[in-house]
């Protein structure tokens, strides 16, 4: 028997912006023109830099945020990396991890990124605060998680792993979970599971963000009907129709563009990845693509979502200096500076803040 769904409030997208706005959690478009407007600060809702390289090796991500003007970055640990390999179609599954491998795995990773921001003396988000102090120019990092599987191993683990820090997590990568479908296998659940209902839930009363990337369809059909406050998808890009597993693993990727506008009419927003094939090799083919996405759903619900590191050498975007260059291309091209504002930051700040204030409620 399937459990009741947490409540959802009937919410139109005007109204959750009115509120949203009332709660100091968005920005109204065209209420803040300034003369001299500030250079906008930059998010990125997934990337991976320094795990997959020797970027950091000696190396200060503190400054390179600061150099950069990134004062938000989603630092995701890639979940299920020990089990997973690239393929000439993709990236795909290549052993099963036992119990609690997963679980071991992930907490031993976190360990590391938080001696290593310990370390660089680069703070990480525990709640609002700390986003509103990003937006007033301190880098700050938000520990994210590629992938949920170490749950099923321990259902109470996601009460420890928020205690030390995890604010933004991935439902589903590339290996098979309790939780739900990913795009680019055969479904082996048809949608989310019981269990992934109590992950979505469990992340609403922590105040965890949760990511719908990698999420088959039906997962997020049913994802959205179950979370009482907003969700994302951090990272891919847009299509009309919807994607086939025989297609090669860049298409499957992608997000069908009425489930984009779903997430966004729940409050969410959806962020575009650095693939060459969806962006072509430029800051400028970028920035085209982001505005593009603003078009179809709205400015107020499209981030950067780069996957820096993730995407290997099909990726454009090598280091956070290219996210400020976007950004400039996209002043340029005379994007006003309240639509800069929320692509460029706004929108995750957002959306992080109205998942971390339901803890507070």
């Amino acid at each position: 028997m399937r459990p009741e769904p947490l409540p959802m409030t009937p919410t139109s997208r005007r109204q959750f912006l009115q509120t949203a706005i009332a709660l100091g959690l968005l920005r109204p478009f065209g209420l803040f023109a300034a003369a001299n407007p500030p250079i906008a600060p930059i998010a990125d809702t997934h990337s991976h830099l320094g795990f997959f390289s020797r970027k950091l090796n000696g190396g200060s991500l503190k400054a390179m945020m600061e150099e950069a003007g990134v004062t938000l970055l989603a630092w995701s640990i890639v979940a299920d990396a020990r089990w997973i390999r690239r393929t000439s179609s993709g990236i795909d599954q290549w052993g099963t991890p036992g119990a609690p491998e997963q679980a071991a795995y992930f907490r031993e990773r976190l360990a590391m990124a938080r001696q290593y921001l310990e370390k660089d003396g680069l703070a990480y988000a525990r709640g609002p605060e700390d986003i509103d102090a990003a937006r007033a120019g301190r880098p700050c990092v938000v520990i994210a998680s590629e992938g949920a599987g170490f749950l099923e191993e321990d259902p109470a683990l996601l009460d420890k792993l928020h205690a030390d820090g995890l604010r933004h997590l991935q439902l589903v990568h590339y290996i098979h979970n309790a939780i739900g479908d990913f795009q680019t296998r055969p479904p082996q659940h048809h949608g989310l599971t019981v269990f992934g209902e109590r992950v979505i839930a469990a992340c609403n009363r922590l105040g965890i963000l949760v990511d719908l990337a990698h999420c088959e369809s039906t997962v997020v059909e049913r994802a959205l009907e179950v979370s009482t406050v907003p969700m994302i998808w951090s990272h891919s890009a847009l299509m009309p129709v919807d994607y086939a597993l025989k297609n090669p693993g860049r298409l499957s990727r992608l997000l069908r563009l009425d489930l984009a506008k779903k997430i966004a009419a729940k409050g969410g927003a959806v962020g575009l990845w650095a693939l060459r094939a969806s962006v072509r090799d430029s800051p400028e083919g970028y920035a085209t693509e982001l505005m593009n996405m603003a078009d179809a759903i709205g400015p107020e619900h499209v981030m950067f979502g780069t996957d820096i590191e993730g995407l290997g050498s099909f990726g454009v975007m090598d280091g956070l200096s290219d996210l400020r260059q976007v950004a400039d291309v996209l002043r340029q091209r005379g994007v006003d500076d309240q639509a800069l504002g929320a692509i460029c930051f706004d929108n995750y700040a957002r959306c992080l803040k109205v998942a971390m204030a339901a803890r507070l409620a």
